[in-house]
């Protein structure tokens, strides 16, 4: 077994302190074969102790100071681990050596969070040799940044040989959160390794995975280059240019066109998902062959033409799979995920029966389900709105590639909408989680300029509920009910929808043709990590890991081991700017408190003049406001006359102490109180 450092040498991994993780094991695993495991556990810890005190020695020589010491601590302590471990069975060493590692690391400021893992190694499940019974394969190190143990903020740092790739970089939509519009993952580990940062690899274009690529781009020192299917590049090329950056190399992929960065073997392979030119990613390297799912489903009946890559899975099950990373994300949800073919067949049925308007609300990335709009809208004689600027992004990359062809005549701009006759309209519109400054929204409130939706409009809601906005959705729901409109949406017409993700049975399939060795679940919660583990192990995968966020994991020898843990998080996005936790923690106490400004005038020597003005937020009810901050002043400025002395700082101080007490007296609150001291004359 290799030395637990080698990873943190190889990745310049922090340890970050967390809690003992949990373990299971496979219950048909004998006593006997866990003795006769015991000698050659204790032979391969005792070698890699030996070897790290190599390992030592590279990590304190780029590190000095406070830095060295904390790698020399580091390494100490997986050695202290190991030695004790001698006794113990194989995958019970490793668990010895990562637990006292992580029992006795520091927990330092904005570190990963409780990285819990799970371990499960079938009877068996052999190492690995080189070819033909060489010496053994070197080590491939997998670090998930973001994606794990949560929905969305994907990015995974996978390393072989001193050469990295990053596969994904994307955000996530933390909601109505104090102003955040977006977050991104912590991406110190990235840079902290760019030297060996070779490309960055994308499987599509969904915003949970390129969204972070701005923030990514502007931090490095070089430029890298990126690797995507064309649709997922000219997004980036948007993104880009919102953000004013200059644009690195970007090389489209092509499904079964491989190419090489570093000592990486990439394959790209096409997989249904909703949105276009998703792929599949076949790594091969030095140390064994990777497969990253990417966001997948398999159709029969794709509506583009681009069937499931089964063949090239199956040739790449055939050839050997060491390590299979796959979407988790419908787990639960039996049987398969439906065919965007049926979802266009439904929307062309309610086209033809809709006397009035027809407004469709789906995801603006679905390209397949907006053509379906405006295929039905062709069919029946209706012109189609635009109506959201995301839609009108996507609509117009779309259209650049070919994938919209022959629907220019058919386009409305906003101010001709009005003009056309309701039975000759179909919209298609932003806001299907019921976002307020989204279009399904202000149409629903009667405040969109372009449209007024009036009694028997045709409204489909062809979008799931993304958990968490429930009360919004329903809200819109019910605005819309009270113009009159007629709803369709997945509970009374189920057709209406399709996952772009995976359900079960895909993903039982998807692991029968790549027949992993080994298999890391990715992009869920815990709990979906957890079930799929389960199913991998159905399907006879000899080893599966559950980890989250943060875990540097090694395959070598064809054994799967968390050696260390990387500083992972979130970083907040306000408007294009980070906002940390200091901030946004004021931000939530203004607004769960309130806020009140009191300013007072002084003079020469400092000396209170006697005004005081205050201005309150968000707490004060208006009948009460004028005659309560009135007399709030007298109170501040009988305070301020007793002062004897004191600076410009120790009185706004005291105005501030004195206009607290003076709410907490009348009204039992405590709100954010800003005093300043306004010099005159």
């Amino acid at each position: 077994m290799a030395s637990p450092t080698s990873g943190i040498s190889r990745l310049g991994a922090r340890s970050a302190g967390s809690s003992s993780p949990t373990t299971s094991s496979s219950p048909s695993s004998s006593s006997s074969s866990s003795s006769s495991s015991s000698a050659s556990s204790s032979d391969s810890a005792a070698s890699s102790a030996g070897a790290s005190s190599s390992g030592a020695s590279s990590v304190c020589a780029n590190a000095t100071g406070a830095e060295s010491e904390s790698a020399r601590a580091s390494i100490r302590r997986v050695r202290r681990a190991m030695e004790s471990s001698f006794e113990r069975p194989a995958y019970h060493g490793l668990i010895g050596v990562v637990n006292a590692s992580r029992r006795s690391a520091r927990r330092v400021p904005g570190a990963a969070r409780r990285t819990p893992f799970h371990l499960v190694a079938q009877p068996g499940a052999a190492c690995q040799s080189g070819p033909g019974g060489g010496p053994p394969l070197p080590a491939l190190t997998v670090v998930p940044l973001g994606g794990l143990g949560e929905v969305g903020m994907n990015c995974m740092l996978i390393e072989c040989e001193g050469d990295l790739v990053v596969v994904d970089a994307g955000v996530t939509f933390p909601g109505r959160v104090h102003g955040i519009d977006l977050d991104h993952p912590r991406l110190d580990h990235a840079l902290a390794n760019q030297q060996k940062l070779r490309a960055i690899l994308i499987t599509h274009g969904h915003e949970d995975h390129i969204g972070a690529l701005p923030y990514l781009l502007r931090e490095l020192d070089q430029p890298v280059p990126v690797y995507g299917p064309p649709y997922a590049l000219a997004l980036i090329r948007k993104r880009l240019e919102e953000h004013h950056l200059d644009f690195p190399e970007m090389i489209a992929t092509r499904p079964g066109q491989r190419f090489e960065v570093g000592c990486f073997d990439v394959e790209p392979v096409r997989v249904n998902h909703s949105i276009p030119d998703a792929t599949s990613l076949i790594l091969r390297t030095p140390a064994g062959t990777v497969v990253h799912s990417g966001d997948f489903k398999i159709e029969e009946r794709p509506l583009d033409g681009e069937h499931f890559g089964t063949a090239a899975l199956q040739r790449v099950g055939d050839e050997g799979v060491d390590l299979l990373l796959s979407d988790s994300t419908n787990i639960d949800v039996e049987g398969d995920s439906g065919e965007e073919a049926d979802v266009a067949e439904a929307i062309d049925a309610l086209v033809a029966g809709a006397e009035h308007r027809v407004v469709v609300a789906q995801f603006a990335s679905n390209v397949y389900r907006m053509k379906a709009v405006f295929e039905a809208a062709r069919r029946h004689g209706r012109r189609v709105l635009l109506l959201g600027r995301s839609v009108r992004n996507h609509a117009a990359v779309s259209r650049e590639l070919g994938l919209l062809d022959g629907v220019a005549d058919l386009i409305l701009q906003d101010d001709d909408a009005r003009d056309v006759p309701r039975d000759q309209l179909c919209v298609i519109a932003t806001g299907t989680q019921g976002e307020p400054p989204a279009a399904l929204s202000r149409l629903a409130r009667g405040t969109h300029p372009a449209l007024e939706l009036e009694a028997g409009d045709t409204v489909v809601l062809s979008s799931r509920i993304i958990p968490g906005n429930e009360k919004i959705v329903f809200d819109l729901t019910d605005m819309l009910e009270r113009v009159g409109c007629i709803l369709h949406h997945r509970k009374n017409r189920p057709d209406v929808h399709c996952s772009g993700h995976a359900a079960r049975d895909e993903q039982r399939r998807y692991l029968e043709l790549c027949r992993p060795k080994t298999f890391i679940p990715v992009h869920g919660t815990f709990h979906h990590l957890r079930r799929h583990a389960a199913l991998a192990r159905e399907v006879g995968v000899e080893q599966t890991l559950v980890i989250e966020n943060g875990a540097i994991v090694q395959l070598e020898r064809g054994r799967l081991e968390v050696v260390g843990e990387a500083t992972v998080g979130r970083v907040h996005i306000d408007r294009g700017t980070p906002v940390d936790e200091e901030l946004l923690k004021e931000r939530r106490l203004i607004g769960e408190l309130g806020h009140a400004v009191v300013a007072f005038s002084i003079g020469r020597g400092d000396r209170f003049l006697g005004h005081v003005d205050i201005v309150a937020r968000g707490f004060l009810a208006a009948e009460v406001e004028d005659a309560l901050l009135d007399d709030a002043s007298d109170y501040v400025r009988r305070d301020l006359r007793r002062a004897k002395g004191e600076g410009p700082g120790e009185l706004e101080e005291r105005a501030r102490r004195a206009l607290r007490r003076y709410f907490y007296k009348k009204l039992r609150r405590k709100p954010i109180v800003t005093a300043m001291a306004l010099e005159v004359g």
